[in-house]
């Protein structure tokens, strides 16, 4: 418990520090210095800049509000479409049931990641920036929510199959109001699956904006960044390239620590 509070104070305070480097006045992270491109670390830029010459903190500051903003969302909207799909799967008529869980099965069956990649290259890729971050985001959501109904659905039988449940169809409740006395005791398996999602997404945005499928420029992302150490001349120019990486890899260790380590089943 105390190293999950600590976790938690110090993403805290990386956040905290990310919103202040955003919104300090001059701060931006599309502005281009022409006379400093790949430029060490100063008093002007303390990260050095880009290839555009782009202050670095700043967009790595940005790039992380964005990422966890986005991975927040879409969590919470995966979490509310698995919560629904469990839900319906455990309560619903047994036909409508098995085929909830056998649209969880196919999805769990394809690999995620080339599932992920396959159709956010159908989606439109010269969207605007801000659209592109929010397609990004919503088909990580509309992708991420099957084994989390998995999850759902056994501890909603678990539910459907207590003392208090029977006691409840026996008053005659039905249907949608079943439904409203289940929902809020699924609060403790949503919560554990919510969260675990948030580091999830993270690593997946990433991956995505790695190989030039994720938010597109000039908003900085964790994929863009992390192509640039794909190119070898600006790792020998600066070595401010590896921030990024630090950065994010920091941010994981400690959304991690602070997400539950076992989830009810």
């Amino acid at each position: 418990m105390r190293l999950k509070l600590v976790a938690a104070f110090l993403l805290a305070a990386v956040i905290l520090a990310s919103a202040i480097i955003v919104a300090r006045p001059g701060a931006s992270y599309s502005r281009q210095d022409r006379s400093s491109l790949l430029a060490g670390a100063s008093l002007r830029h303390p990260a050095g800049t880009d290839a555009l010459g782009r202050d670095r903190l700043v967009r790595v500051a940005a790039a992380l509000l964005l990422s966890l903003v986005g991975a927040f969302l879409a969590s919470a909207l995966t979490t509310s479409i698995a919560a629904g799909m469990g839900t319906l799967a455990a309560f619903a008529p047994r036909p409508i049931g098995a085929l909830c869980l056998l649209g969880c099965d196919v999805f769990l069956a394809l690999p995620w990641m080339f599932l992920l990649m396959m159709v956010r290259s159908a989606l439109p890729l010269s969207a605007s920036p801000l659209s592109s971050a929010a397609i990004t985001f919503l088909v990580l959501a509309a992708l991420g929510w099957p084994a989390c109904a998995r999850a759902v659905h056994r501890g909603a039988l678990n539910l459907r199959r207590a003392d208090w449940m029977l006691h409840a169809r026996a008053s005659g409740l039905r249907g949608i109001q079943l439904v409203r006395c289940v929902t809020p005791n699924l609060i403790p398996l949503l919560l554990p699956q919510f969260l675990v999602s948030i580091p999830a997404f993270v690593i997946a945005e990433a991956n995505l904006g790695a190989i030039g499928l994720g938010i597109g420029e000039p908003l900085p992302s964790w994929g863009g960044m992390l192509l640039e150490l794909d190119n070898s001349a600006m790792l020998f120019a600066t070595r401010w390239v590896y921030f990024p990486v630090a950065l994010l890899v920091l941010v994981l260790l400690l959304l991690e620590a602070v997400a539950p380590s076992d989830l009810e089943a």
